[in-house]
């Protein structure tokens, strides 16, 4: 009861966490993590004992909370790759219809099936039914496979990692999968032997599975959260690098930058784009050559402008300004 708390706990946390910090962007992670976070809290065992009766006292809770461990699961897996850039049309519509397959088996599985009374033990109570074996099995498959893709697609992106937090948080979801792989392969070893009546072995695979279930929440859960911090920080390092670029060209732009008249922004990508525009055009029009400094610092805006990742070590490495990048419509060719 203390794992489950503490996953219960965590995932809480990680929701209001996440929701605060994707205000205004794409929430699919952090509906993730409420979804998770519904399935592990309904499971606590003195909460459950006092809901299932609630709503007939058979285990209907029970259902409940793992379709909506399978929902979670499916927005894990779209949420993170779309964070790793692999959100293809296909993964989504294979997500949907796998979710929704699952979903429809669940729930016939478990009408299927004698439910028992109230139980905190449901699978101990009633996993020498078949219908029980498929009720469980299907939803640990598809946890299991959602985990591993999820897995996969972070393994295939460890290079892309921007920051050491993206790194760690990517290595995490990568444990995570692994956790889900070998837990679904044990949790249908264990619902086929309890059906078959080899209860030795559904016991000698307790541990394994104890292991494993908290295993690939905790390790998911923190990926996740470490992800979207991550991503969070990338962004705010580069806001300050933009901010800076700007700084330093603006007594620049003040002696020889034309106004273009842009139309007002608040982005300070554009602004700075716009800035080495008109600084450019100033250049060319006043044909005037700008010194090194100057030139350097037209390239670390560039750079900031074109890579985050690589634009803070530019300073050391100044280059001749040679184009302006294109992040608006008002970019053109630079003169300089």
């Amino acid at each position: 009861m203390i794992v489950s708390v503490t996953m219960a706990v965590l995932l809480v946390v990680g929701t209001v966490v996440l929701f605060r910090l994707q205000r205004g962007q794409d929430r699919t992670l952090a509906v993730t993590f409420l979804l998770f976070s519904a399935t592990i809290v309904t499971n606590v065992d003195p909460l459950y004992r006092w809901l299932d009766p609630l709503v007939g006292g058979r285990n209907v809770v029970t259902v409940v909370s793992d379709c909506l461990m399978v929902a979670g699961t499916s927005a894990l897996l779209w949420g993170v790759a779309k964070a790793v850039g692999a959100g293809w049309p296909w993964l989504r519509a294979a997500i949907v219809v796998v979710f929704a397959v699952v979903v429809v088996v669940v729930v016939t599985a478990f009408v299927a099936l004698e439910q028992p009374p109230t139980t905190t033990t449901f699978m101990l109570v009633a996993g020498d039914q078949p219908a029980a074996a498929v009720y469980s099995i299907a939803q640990t498959a598809h946890l299991g496979v959602a985990l591993g893709a999820t897995g996969v697609i972070c393994l295939l992106r460890l290079r892309e990692a921007r920051t050491a937090v993206d790194l760690v948080g990517l290595w995490l979801l990568v444990v995570g999968g692994v956790f889900g792989v070998v837990r679904m392969v044990t949790v249908t070893v264990m619902d086929v032997a309890h059906v078959v009546g080899r209860l030795d072995v559904t016991r000698a695979l307790a541990l394994p599975y104890d292991v494993t279930t908290p295993g690939a929440v905790l390790c998911v859960a923190t990926g996740m959260l470490l992800l979207v911090v991550g991503h969070r920080l990338s962004r705010h390092r580069r806001a300050r690098r933009l901010d800076a670029a700007l700084a330093r060209l603006a007594p620049l732009h003040a002696r020889i930058g034309t106004d273009n008249a842009y139309p007002a922004t608040r982005d300070a990508a554009t602004r700075l784009s716009r800035t080495i525009v008109e600084i450019n055009d100033g250049a060319r029009r006043a044909r005037q050559l700008l010194g090194y400094q100057e030139r350097a610092d037209l390239a670390e805006a560039e750079a900031a402008l074109e890579d985050p990742g690589r634009a803070a070590g530019s300073r050391t490495r100044p280059q001749r300004s040679g184009h302006v990048p294109e992040q608006d419509s008002t970019s053109r060719p630079s003169a300089v």
